[in-house]
């Protein structure tokens, strides 16, 4: 294959971080052992020889169809206004950023932190963000086993509980999620990557 020249984009391995898309390396040798939390992938970016990687991938990957993905959800990076992400719990919008929600059926709800997604959108390196799961089913923490279909709001500790008929009626666009069942497992994912489940439940966001 003939060298790339200048900026033209190429697909290359790198080693990942899988909750934040941070690029540790390009090129990394994927026979050894995956640190926690790191997976391997392929990444379209510019042209260099690997040494100093770039904080920004550039390029388009056009597909008709991509089979085999294990994951479960579509996720946003939103920016946090806290130090630490929490997947599974519920958050809210505030002019500072994404914050675990305190109050019930809280207003600005964003959605679910997940660690669960096949796809992801709106990736800054430089920014602290959170991934929002905006499609699909993702793992999250409830205050109890629910009947599936249970529409679902948030509670006061980010936990996700079952909407009233008022707050339905009242407050439509405070509706996470509907309930599906819980993970029995302790972990979910792959034999080469999974996630801590930690009494977590499947629900379907909305």
């Amino acid at each position: 294959m003939a060298s790339p020249i200048g900026d033209a984009p190429l697909i290359r391995v790198a080693l990942i971080d899988d909750l934040t898309g941070t690029i540790d390396a390009f090129d990394p040798n994927t026979s050894s052992a995956l640190g926690p939390g790191k997976a391997y992938g392929l990444v379209v970016t510019s042209f260099n020889n690997g040494a100093t990687p770039p904080l920004s991938p550039k390029g388009h990957f056009m597909a008709e169809k991509v089979w085999n993905c294990v994951w479960n959800d579509y996720a946003d990076f939103q920016e946090m206004a806290e130090d630490e992400v929490i997947p599974g719990k519920a958050y809210f919008d505030s002019y500072e950023g994404a914050k675990i929600c305190t109050e019930r059926c809280q207003l600005a709800v964003m959605g679910i932190a997940s660690d669960t997604f096949a796809q992801i959108v709106g990736k800054m390196p430089e920014k602290r963000q959170v991934p929002i799961a905006v499609a699909g089913w993702v793992l999250a923490y409830c205050d109890k086993q629910y009947p599936c279909g249970t529409p679902l709001t948030n509670d006061e500790n980010g936990n996700l509980t079952e909407m009233s008929l008022a707050e339905k009626r009242e407050y439509p666009e405070r509706l996470i999620a509907t309930y599906k069942k819980p993970e029995n497992n302790d972990y979910f994912g792959t034999e080469d990557f999974k996630v801590r489940v930690d009494g977590r439940h499947w629900v379907k966001v909305k």
